[in-house]
This record gives structure tokens, C-alpha cells and sequence, in this order.
């Protein structure tokens, strides 16, 4: 795992950033992970990472089996569930509307939420094809990599607020610098979608589009993935409309069941 550039303002609490990239690992190298293999991927040293583990596992956030195989512990599956938790009306009325684009595309449907620098997949519905591409439900990306993180930033006040000083390459084809990001940005802004291709897996495209909350933000992203073999640049652009819709069928239906949205604002 690439070490990310640390801001001055925070070089005085080192230890918790420390910390919160062994964290990190988990969801980069695997489920369970030995003290060599945690301490690798952090490039830390080998006493450092057993210290860090050590704080990390009296607050219940990773279990050791007796053996120093490490995973994560039950404090952040409480975490994860509260996560869930603040998605559940979103999937409960955007599940239809899932379903919809599924029949429509052929392909993997799936809702995602800002996290912080990250994104993460809150439901998913696979495509039928046998060769088809898969989220997971549960699995986090970083924002500026996919259509989906892309979608989750273009209208932020301050669109690359959330995105590090150094993007590390997720897929083959990953954004690079912050400069192109910001330019990506701002052609996702002008079409009203985001599209990827390669960005976060070889071979694996997507388009994806903002579901705007009632305080005029975006609080999701539909995502619509598939090999690019099937999901070509025509393709998407035959199919962005349809998945507009029923964005902003979403955003009515969210709509009605809160304080009204302000007027003016549009989801394109």
C-alpha cells in the first residue's frame, strides 16, 4: 500500500494516522494478516506496528488469534453497521429503481456513499452475465478513482477537498494527478454523469450518476458497471439518460419522505 503524503497541519498526531492506515490494510491486503505482512504494508517497523496493534486491539478495533494473525475486530463492525444504518431508507426507496436499471443495462447496479476520502458500495444488484463486474457490498474505494467517487465530488463547494496530494494508481488507467482529476470533474459537471473505464479494474467500465439529498448535496451515486467489452463509450451514452431518470425519480421520492429540497437546485 502506497504511504500517502501527510499535511503539516497534522504531522503532530502521527500515531493515529499510524494507526488508522493499519486500519487501511485490511481492506488492501486481506482479512487476516500476520505482524510481518501489517508491518510491510505500512512500512513501519516491525516494533512500531506490534505497539500500534496492541492500542488498536484493546479498543476492540483489530483481535489477534493467539498466533499474531491480526483482522479487524467487533468495534468496527459497529462502526460498519452504523454506516449501513445511515443507508437503509436510501436502499429501501432506491432498491426499485436499482432493480429498473438492471433489467435495462444487463448489468451490475449498485448505490455507493461518500466515507470520508473513501466510497463505499451500500448495495449492489449483479448483472445476470456469466463475465460480468462486482463492488461487494460493504467494500470501499478511494473518491477520485471510478464514475461513482467521481459523481460523490464533482458538486462538492470544494471538489477536491476529500482527495489526497498523491493518488495512488488503483486500476491500470487510474486518474493521476489532481490537476486531471479536477478537469474530470468539471466535464462531469457540464454532462451531469461520470463514466470510467479501467480506473479501479482492468478491463471493467462504468457510468455513474449524482443522487442529490434535500440539503442539495450529493448523497449517493448510482453506479452501473460492466466489462467495457459490453460498456463502451456509445453504449453509455445511450444508456446515461435512463440512468438520470431514475436519479431523479430518487431524489423525489427522498424528497417526499423529508423537508423539502431547495429550490432551484437539479440533479444534472
Amino acid at each position: 500500500m502506497a504511504k500517502r503524503a501527510r499535511p503539516a497541519s497534522v504531522s503532530g498526531a502521527q500515531t493515529l494516522l499510524r494507526a488508522l492506515d493499519i486500519l487501511d490494510c485490511f481492506t488492501t491486503e486481506g482479512g487476516s494478516l500476520t505482524l510481518a505482512e501489517i508491518s510491510r504494508s505500512v512500512k513501519l517497523t516491525t516494533p512500531t506496528t506490534h505497539r500500534l496493534l496492541r492500542a488498536l486491539t484493546l479498543r476492540g478495533m483489530v483481535v489477534d488469534d493467539g498466533n499474531r494473525h491480526y483482522s479487524l475486530g467487533p468495534t468496527v463492525m459497529r462502526l460498519a453497521s452504523a454506516i449501513m444504518d445511515r443507508g437503509n431508507d436510501l436502499i429501501a426507496i432506491g432498491t426499485p429503481s436499482l432493480e429498473r436499471l438492471r433489467a435495462e443495462t444487463g448489468e451490475t447496479v449498485s448505490l455507493h456513499i461518500a466515507l470520508g476520502e473513501k466510497r463505499v458500495c451500500v448495495a449492489e444488484l449483479v448483472s445476470p452475465e456469466p463475465i460480468r463486474m462486482e463492488s461487494g457490498v460493504g467494500h470501499v474505494y478511494p473518491l477520485y478513482a471510478g464514475a461513482a467517487g467521481k459523481v460523490l465530488i464533482a458538486w462538492d463547494e470544494d471538489p477536491l477537498a476529500r482527495v489526497p496530494q498523491d493518488l495512488s494508481r488503483v486500476g491500470p488507467s487510474t486518474i493521476a494527478s489532481r490537476t486531471e482529476l479536477e478537469r474530470e470533474l468539471a466535464a462531469v459537471r457540464r454532462r451531469g454523469y461520470a463514466t470510467s473505464a479501467g480506473e479501479v479494474v482492468s478491463g471493467a467500465s462504468s457510468l455513474a450518476v449524482p443522487v442529490f439529498g434535500n440539503n442539495g448535496t450529493v448523497t449517493a451515486a448510482i453506479n452501473v458497471a460492466g466489462p467495457t467489452s459490453r460498456l463502451g463509450r456509445t453504449t453509455i451514452g445511450k444508456l446515461a439518460p435512463k440512468a438520470l431518470e431514475e436519479a431523479h425519480r430518487l431524489m423525489e421520492l427522498l424528497a417526499s419522505s423529508g423537508p423539502p429540497a431547495p429550490p432551484g437546485r437539479s440533479g444534472g
